[in-house]
């Protein structure tokens, strides 16, 4: 998911996708000052999107692996629990194997998202610095249970001009927004053995880089999946605090609370109970009768139990704008930009997100559905050529 190609010091556009949807059977609801929606059954945001951060990245590319391309790892801190540590493997055709030090992550990640294969692993991520010079050491079983120790040192200390926006080359499948803080190049001198070989660095595409270090790296994911909602109840009236509340396919408890009443809009705070899908702010105005969604915000924050962090932080899908998208990471806005495409049919709406800019999202298109049968929502998501 995290390929790191090259970095973009303008602002570009890219795709992401996170969509609301009111789909729902008539309710009684009382009268209230402004235009009382027909139904508050059924308001959701189907995309299955997250937003990460972590406190440092690094990737080196293999030069003369048969199979592998590149070996990354990133590492985030959280307060009272081990930190999350991952590591990707970069195939030659462009596939990736996921590699994660959270269990509970990984078991609801592997049943959500279709495309991705996902595992447990214990991961070792150690940093230490030298004159503002990073190096880093990891040590992982890959998922052919092959020991992969990567010692890497950065050439110099990282650098905003080297940060920014990076363009992902279109590997892992799912749609993902990636923002470097500060990089550096890695040292040629740095070792990766696999299995106790060692193994040649470098890219051509790079000038023969072997890699780059991040210091604050940030991933906005919008997953290929299928996730299952089943209803257990709706707000009779709006009001700051009523709820609509959804039992998913896995288990998991997922939370759409009221927050705020400006006029005709709506703020909706959303949780879960599953350890792969992050909290969201959502914005929805009521238009013709309907909720239609305006904006979402995924914080990276897991629960509830934390104030609503301010706007802008976290990965933002603006929505507003009539036909079109723009994503925003952060105080980084319009990173991406697009047209958005909305069908409704009897029992199903299908959204289709084109980006437009920058150019390398072209081919990004994401179709996402919400199918509903038998009071269960099913949303299913698709990145790719439409």
């Amino acid at each position: 998911m995290a390929y790191l190609m090259r970095s973009y010091r303008n602002r570009f556009a890219l795709l992401v996708f996170a969509l609301g949807l009111p789909i729902g059977v008539p309710a009684q609801a009382p009268a209230m000052p402004c235009e009382e929606p027909r139904s508050l059954q059924g308001f959701l945001q189907p995309f299955l999107n997250a937003f990460h951060r972590y406190d440092h990245h690094v990737i080196v590319f293999l030069a003369d692996h048969p199979d592998y391309e590149a070996v990354e790892s990133m590492i985030t801190y959280r307060a009272g629990q081990q930190p999350l540590i991952r590591a990707f493997i970069t195939l030659r055709d462009g596939t990736q194997i996921d590699h994660s030090s959270d269990r509970e992550l990984v078991s609801d990640r592997a049943a959500l998202l279709t495309e991705r294969e996902i595992l447990y692993r214990p991961i070792h991520f150690e940093v230490s610095e030298g004159d503002g010079v990073p190096r880093v050491q990891v040590r992982f079983r890959s998922y052919q249970d092959e020991s992969i120790v990567l010692d890497a040192a950065g050439l110099a200390p990282p650098s905003p001009e080297l940060g920014g926006l990076i363009n992902p080359g279109g590997h892992g499948g799912d749609l993902a927004i990636l923002w470097a803080e500060a990089s550096a190049p890695v040292s040629p001198e740095s070792v990766l053995t696999i299995d106790g070989v060692p193994f040649a660095l470098g890219n051509p595409a790079f000038g023969g880089a072997a890699g780059f270090y991040s210091a604050g790296f940030q991933i906005g994911a919008f997953y290929d999946g299928h996730l299952e909602l089943r209803p257990i109840s709706a707000p009779r009236r709006i009001a700051v605090g009523e709820r609509w509340v959804y039992r998913d396919n896995l288990g998991n408890r997922h939370t759409y609370e009221i927050a705020d009443i400006d006029g005709e809009q709506l703020t909706v705070h959303k949780t879960t109970t599953s350890p792969a899908l992050t909290e969201e702010i959502l914005t929805a105005g009521i238009v013709g009768g309907q909720l239609e969604l305006r904006s979402v915000r995924a914080t990276g924050r897991v629960g509830d139990e934390l104030p609503i962090p301010p706007a802008p932080e976290g990965l933002t899908l603006d929505l507003s704008a009539p036909g079109g998208f723009s994503i925003s990471l952060d105080e980084h806005a319009d990173l991406v930009t697009g047209i958005a495409s909305p069908t409704e049919q009897r029992a199903q709406t299908v959204w289709t997100l084109q980006p437009v800019e920058p150019p390398w999202t072209a081919s990004q298109t994401v179709t996402a559905s919400v199918t509903l049968r038998r009071r269960v929502y099913s949303i299913d998501s698709q990145t790719g050529e439409p």
